[in-house]
């Protein structure tokens, strides 16, 4: 881990000092598809927003929702972007608090930094929500998920979080939602250290180089952080962690098209406690991926090469080691049709291959293979907006899954647009869940729902609302138990409701989300799914400071029961906030400082683990224009 520092350090180095000398040119929609170049200007003409707020909002495009570029209110799905900015500025420790201020999604931890954490999007479980990384799947094949904790916020450029199934755009795994990440490609020479508490450190450069045609860039960091003890009544020592990572490629413009090669490492371990007493586990996340677009009049074409490396080795002085590790091999063509102003086609096909390497007891499959092909539209005549999709997916020894998404809105002002779609979504078992040994069981059905939403979005001057009704109905749902199977099914209905504003200068932004989500064969609710959820976001800026606070507050939930059958003690609610500050010492240099949990709250996200108490963290950003 230290090599690839150091050899990456001088690569990325190189990158800075000629960025300085000759510093990139603002390129629009980088790291997209190519058919999101450019976004028709209906999309965004009718609205004028005058406060920073809304201006703000009004920038994000989703990439993602429905795959082409439309401005977030006109996609007719939930969607939140968080770009580059608005990461900086919030100076999150990692990329579970920074998702757990969304509305519609909830965080349980197992303590701190670098430990595990479970992200549920209206309800789902983690392997209900489908992670992106610049387009590709990353993630678990065994555990079914990607682990969130380990992904460096350092090297996000934007996130999209997209609540609701897009399995008929994205197959397996989309049925609560997608977060989708896009990779930096900064287009100046950037430079972050931070120190906090539980000796916290952490320090990141990055860069870029234009040569004519060809564009150079790389990030790199590393990390680390003692801990504190993650579990109650478990192994007193603190569990820290520790990682480093790099980001780096190439962009050639071509008379053929433009080509991007583009490769993110990220290693390092992570220390928990099990009934073994103190682990540890070392963790491998690696992607490369090879891009090919080409805009041909009204016609515009997309290739992907992709493989990713997922890999999790877990051992200690009581138990055994542990490897699960996952290799992905993925291959995609998309194309689109822009068919006069109104209307736009899109179809595409798909292959994947994921293959795992073990050392624990045989599976009777390590590796399967999808084969997808999927279409669909979009319409929008500044009155009515239509779009769908549907998508035929085969799975090797599975057979084959259909998925279909609908959705339609329609203007009742220049600000005001109601929608409503309606969609199916499915999740293949984990190998885990198929082969473990005593437990797997290769007669399992994927899991299924269906799901509806009907929302209004509200964007005036001063103000933008988005309110969204929402239900899911989840079917073969897998218990896992002395042998898995397909028997639970579960309801799930809920309301969200975010706004954004300004008062006496100071941004507000603002979320609500209510859920009622249970088992319907036993009547209990879903585990760690808290009812209420509310979140506040404020800032405020004045000459060459910047104030803010976050609160996030949500409400009693329940822990289920344990291997026993016997109901366990519901986690409390809770009410935690955050202060921060920022000060532009110098053009180009700011300094940073922020207080997580202000009032140091005690409370859990899941039974039997602590969560931080008091926190603070100080930073510094150089920019090199």
């Amino acid at each position: 881990m230290l090599k690839l520092s150091v050899l990456t350090l001088a690569v990325v180095s190189s990158f800075a000092v000629a960025a300085e000398a000759n510093p990139v040119q603002n390129k629009p929609a980088q790291n997209e598809p190519v058919q999101t170049q450019t976004v028709q200007a209906k999309s965004v003409q009718s609205k004028t927003v005058q406060t920073k707020a809304a201006e703000a909002e009004l920038e994000h495009i989703s990439i993602y929702a429905n795959r082409h570029a439309k401005a977030v209110a006109e996609t007719l799905s939930s969607v939140t972007v968080i770009n580059r900015d608005e990461i900086i500025r919030r100076q999150v420790r990692d990329l579970p608090a920074l998702l757990q201020q969304v509305a519609g999604v909830s965080v349980a931890r197992d303590g701190g930094r670098g430990q595990n954490s479970s992200v549920f999007i209206r309800g789902g479980s983690s392997g209900h929500t489908l992670v992106l990384l610049d387009g590709v799947r990353i993630g678990s094949a065994t555990l079914g998920y990607q682990s969130l904790a380990m992904v460096p916020v350092a090297l996000i450029e934007k996130i999209e979080i997209i609540r609701g199934p897009k399995a008929a755009w994205y197959g397996s795994d989309a049925l609560g939602g997608v977060i989708a990440i896009t990779s930096r490609r900064g287009d100046k020479t950037e430079f972050n250290a931070t120190l906090g508490s539980n000796k916290l450190a952490e320090v990141g450069l990055s860069g870029s180089q234009k040569n004519g045609d060809l564009t150079l860039f790389g990030s790199l960091g590393t990390a680390m952080g003692d801990g504190f003890s993650a579990k109650i009544g478990g192994d007193p020592d603190d569990d820290g962690f520790e990682q480093s990572y790099l980001n780096a490629g190439a962009e050639l413009q071509s008379r053929l098209g433009l080509w991007r090669w583009q490769s993110q490492l990220n290693d390092g371990y992570y220390e928990f406690d099990s009934d073994y007493g103190g682990d540890k586990a070392d963790t491998q996340q690696d992607s490369h991926q090879l891009d090919w677009s080409l805009q041909q009049g009204a016609l515009s074409h997309q290739l992907k090469l992709a493989h990713s490396v997922d890999s999790d080795v877990s051992y200690g002085p009581q138990s055994p080691e542990s490897l699960f590790k996952t290799k992905r091999d993925e291959a995609a063509y998309q194309l689109s049709y822009a068919l006069f102003t109104d209307w736009t086609f899109l179809t595409g096909a798909s292959w994947y291959q994921e293959q795992v390497l073990k050392n624990a007891p045989n599976y009777s499959s390590d590796s399967r293979n999808n084969q997808s092909v999927f279409a669909g539209f979009a319409f929008d005549n500044n009155q009515y907006l239509f779009d769908g999709a549907v998508r035929h997916d085969n799975f090797t020894s599975y057979g084959n899954k259909n998925t279909y998404q609908f959705s339609a809105g329609y203007h009742l002002s220049n600000d005001l647009i109601a929608r409503f779609s309606q969609g199916t979504a499915f999740k293949v078992p984990t190998f885990n869940d198929l082969y473990w040994p005593k437990y797997g069981n290769p007669l399992l059905k994927p899991e299924e729902s269906l799901s509806r939403e009907l929302g209004l979005n509200y964007q005036l001057r001063a103000l933008q609302l988005d309110l969204v009704l929402f239900d899911r109905d989840l079917t073969n749902l897998i218990q896992r138990g002395q042998q898995n199977t397909n028997v639970l099914l579960a309801s799930i209905q809920g309301a969200e409701l975010s706004a954004a504003f300004a008062i006496d200068d100071v941004d507000q932004r603002l979320s609500y989300g209510y859920l009622d989500g249970k088992d319907e064969k036993t009547g209990l609710k879903l585990v760690k799914r808290p009812a209420h959820k509310v979140s506040w976001l404020g800032s405020k800026t004045y000459q060459d400071w910047t104030f803010s606070t976050e609160a996030l507050y949500q409400s009693r939930s329940f822990s289920g029961k344990d291997w026993q059958g016997k109901l366990q003690p519901e986690l409390g609610s809770y009410l935690i906030w955050s202060a921060g500050v920022a000060y532009q010492w110098q053009p180009g240099i700011t300094l940073r400082a922020k207080v997580d949990n202000l009032f140091d709250k005690t409370y859990q996200t899941n039974l039997g683990y602590r969560q931080a108490g008091l926190e603070f963290v100080l930073g510094v950003q150089v920019l090199a224009f």
